[in-house]
């Protein structure tokens, strides 16, 4: 009988890219995980790690991911109406000027399905609270680390490091430092200590705290955590149906 495999990681968090808090599981292949339930996401330098309070967060390594996808398919719609003071407003109405106009904008709705395909099975996640193009953007961290660990992706870098070398007529030293490029590492030297300790085994047992990201509220200015979804001061929403989002500091 084979014994089951383990594998420990020290979880050193990625410098700019934030850990995203309260994530529904729609669905989970492979991984204890039940719909519904509501689990944090942080990405590290080797793996991401998925936590649920009361339990041991599980690291999904990078070199396992196969896929990791933002999508969303719905849309929202905001409609206004505003008096049209305007020359064709007043002829169309017979000489008044008390018409009203009403404008529609279609635009995708402030969440994010997250989709990570393994070795193992698959994750897929909901993000309330920003569209798919604004957390691509957050996540630009761990999609270049993720790239770093796919052979494919790599071995078409190098073939473009060689073909560039070739056509400068480039010395041997370069074409070695042009390819050890690939693999540059996005942590600094001396990266602060993991929030939630070492993670290997039962090593990461224990409360799981997101770090908190701070904003500015678009209606009264106030400073306040960047994925409210309300503001504490003035009461403004920032839910998937609202025209208004929290602005990063």
């Amino acid at each position: 009988m084979t014994s089951p495999l383990r594998l420990d990681f020290d979880f050193a968090p990625l410098p700019n890219t934030p850990t995203l808090p309260k994530c529904t599981v729609v669905s989970a292949a492979g991984y204890a995980f039940f719909r519904d339930e509501k689990v944090a996401l942080a990405f590290g330098t080797t793996c991401v790690a998925v936590a649920v309070e009361s339990r041991d967060p599980v690291a999904v390594p990078y070199f396992e991911l196969a896929e990791l996808s933002l999508g969303n398919h719905a849309i929202t719609t905001t409609g206004h109406t505003y008096p049209d003071f305007g020359l064709f407003g007043g002829l169309l109405s017979g000489g008044s000027t008390n018409k009203e106009v009403t404008s529609s904008t279609t635009q995708p709705s402030a969440q994010t399905f997250i989709s990570l395909v393994t070795h193992v099975g698959e994750l897929h996640l909901l993000f309330t609270g920003l569209s798919p193009a604004v957390l691509r953007m957050l996540l630009a961290e761990a999609f270049t680390v993720w790239r770093q660990n796919q052979p494919d992706w790599l071995e078409k870098r190098r073939k473009s490091v060689d073909a560039y070398v070739d056509r400068e007529g480039l010395d041997e030293q370069t074409r070695t430092a042009l390819k050890e490029r690939l693999l540059t590492s996005l942590v600094p030297l001396a990266p602060p200590p993991a929030p939630f300790g070492p993670f290997a085994g039962t090593a990461m047992a224990g409360d799981f705290e997101a770090p908190v990201r701070m904003g500015v509220c678009p209606s009264c200015k106030a400073t306040i955590p960047f994925f409210s979804e309300e503001c504490p001061k003035c009461q403004a929403l920032f839910g998937p149906d609202s025209a208004w989002q929290v602005r990063p500091l």
